[in-house]
C-alpha cells in the first residue's frame, strides 16, 4: 500500500474500521526521516481519538522520506511507539501541582511539557496515529526565529526550565528503571549507530574542511574526542535518552496573555524514534548546541540555555559528574561543527562560508577545552558555567 502520498494514506485509513472517521489527510513539512500527515476527523467524539478533531499520522519507510537513496531501519517507529508508551505510563499530570520539583518524584511530564498520546499503532505497516499538538503550533526553533522581538527573559527562562525539568526526570526514570527497560525494550542499536555516523564520525571531515590552517594538536584532539564520544554513545547505556533533543522536536502552542505577552499553552516533545539507552549528557549537548545557534543567529536568548541547565542540575543533582560535563560540551561542539553549517542557520547571502568556518572553529574550541578540561575558559565563555559551578570546579 502507498504511504508516501496523501491519497494512499487516506485509502489505508478508510479501509479500516478503527480509522475510517479520518476523512482528510494533509502532508506536513518539517520531518526528514518519516512521512508525516495531519488527519481530520469528520465527527469528533470523546471515545474516538480522545475527542480530537485532528491527529498526526506517521509512517516509517525503509528509506529517508526526504532522501530516498538513504536507507533507514524500518522498525524505528516501533521504538517511537514503545518510548511514548513508557513516558505515558510514567507520567501522572494529576499530581503535578503537588510535586514542587521533588527530585525523587518519578513524574516525567512537567507543567505544560508533555508527549503526544498514541491512539493507533499498526506494527506491520509501521503506521502510528498520535495526538496533534495543534494546527497553529510551531516547533521551538521556528517559534523563536519568527518572533518580531527577542523572547522576554521571563519567557526564555520559563521554556528552558520546563525543558530542562522534563529531560532530567526522563533521565532519572531511565536510570532507576534500567533493568526493566534495557536491553529488551530500549536498546535501539540502529539509532546509536546512525547517531555516531552523522555526528562523531563527522569530526575529522569538518576539521579537514575548515581547519587546515589550525595547529595539528587541535586536529589530533578532534580525532581523539571523535572516538571517545562515539564509543561512549555505543557502549555506555547509562539511561533512557531521547536521542534527538533539539528545538525542532519541541512543538509549541501559544496564546496571548495580558498586554499581548505570549503565554505557553503546552509544548509537545515529539520524534522519539531515536530514543535509546545512552549517556544522558548527549541530550544536553544537542539542546545546548541548538540553543547556542538560536542565541547567535536568531534572537538573544541566553536565559534559554542557563535556565535549562540550572533546572537540569537541580533535579539530576549529585548524579552529574565531570565526565557528564565533558560529554555534554564535546557533543555540543561536535553538533556546531557537523550540523550547524548545513541546516539553514545562514545562507549564501549571509556570507555562508565565512560563518560556516566561524561556527566550525567555535565548535572545535569547545571540544578542545572540554578535552583538556579547561573549565576556567568554558566557565568564562559559555553557558556551561552553570554545570561547572554545580560541580564546584
Amino acid at each position: 500500500m502507498d504511504f508516501e502520498t496523501e491519497a494512499g494514506v487516506l485509502h489505508y485509513l478508510q479501509s479500516r474500521d478503527e480509522t475510517r472517521s479520518i476523512v482528510a489527510v494533509k502532508k506536513l513539512s518539517g520531518g526528514n526521516a518519516n512521512y508525516v500527515y495531519r488527519g481530520t476527523i469528520v465527527e469528533p467524539r470523546t471515545d474516538l481519538f480522545g475527542g480530537r478533531s485532528t491527529v498526526v499520522i506517521k509512517h516509517a519507510a525503509a528509506h529517508m522520506a526526504t532522501n530516498r537513496p538513504m536507507a533507514l531501519y524500518v522498525d524505528r517507529m516501533t521504538f517511537e511507539e514503545t518510548a511514548l508508551g513508557i513516558v505515558a505510563e510514567a507520567s501522572d499530570n494529576k499530581n503535578n501541582s503537588n510535586n514542587d520539583n521533588n527530585e525523587d518524584d518519578e513524574t516525567i511530564e512537567t507543567t505544560y511539557v508533555k508527549v503526544p498520546r498514541v491512539f493507533y499503532w499498526d506494527s506491520k505497516s509501521n503506521i502510528v496515529i498520535q495526538e496533534d499538538a495543534g494546527i497553529k503550533s510551531k516547533n521551538l526553533k521556528e517559534f523563536i526565529s519568527t518572533l518580531a522581538q527577542p523572547p522576554s527573559p521571563r519567557l526564555a527562562k520559563e521554556i528552558g526550565s520546563s525543558l530542562g525539568e522534563f529531560i532530567a526526570r526522563l533521565h532519572l526514570y531511565g536510570f532507576r528503571h534500567r533493568t526493566d527497560l534495557y536491553p529488551e525494550k530500549m536498546a535501539n542499536t540502529e539509532a546509536l549507530g546512525l547517531s555516531r555516523l552523522v555526528l562523531y564520525d563527522q569530526f575529522p571531515k569538518a576539521a579537514s574542511k575548515y581547519m587546515k590552517d589550525q595547529p595539528q594538536f587541535d586536529r589530533d584532539v578532534l580525532d581523539l574526542a571523535s572516538k571517545w564520544g562515539g564509543d561512549r554513545m555505543m557502549y555506555e547505556p547509562e539511561t533512557f535518552a531521547h536521542g534527538d533533543y533539539w528545538p525542532g522536536n519541541f512543538l509549541v502552542d501559544t496564546a496571548a496573555g495580558e498586554g499581548n505577552e505570549i503565554t505557553i499553552k503546552h509544548i509537545f516533545i515529539v520524534d522519539w524514534e531515536m530514543s535509546r539507552y545512552a549517556p544522558a549528557a548527549m541530550d544536553l549537548g544537542q539542546f545546548m548546541a541548538e540553543a547556542f545557534s538560536l542565541n547567535k543567529y536568531r534572537h538573544p536568548c541566553e536565559e534559554l540555555m542557563t535556565s535549562f541547565l540550572e533546572t537540569y542540575c537541580k533535579i539530576y543533582g549529585d548524579r552529574l559528574t565531570i565526565t557528564d560535563l565533558k560529554t555534554a560540551v564535546i557533543h555540543c561542539g561536535g553538533h556546531l561543527m557537523a550540523w550547524t553549517p548545513y541546516t539553514g542557520w545562514f545562507n549564501q547571502d549571509d556570507g555562508h562560508d565565512a560563518k560556516a568556518k566561524e561556527i566550525t572553529l567555535i565548535g572545535a574550541e569547545f571540544i578542545k577545552r572540554a578535552w583538556t578540561e579547561d573549565w576556567a575558559w568554558l566557565r568564562q565563555e559559555t553557558a556551561f558555567r552553570v554545570m561547572i559551578d554545580h560541580l564546584k570546579l
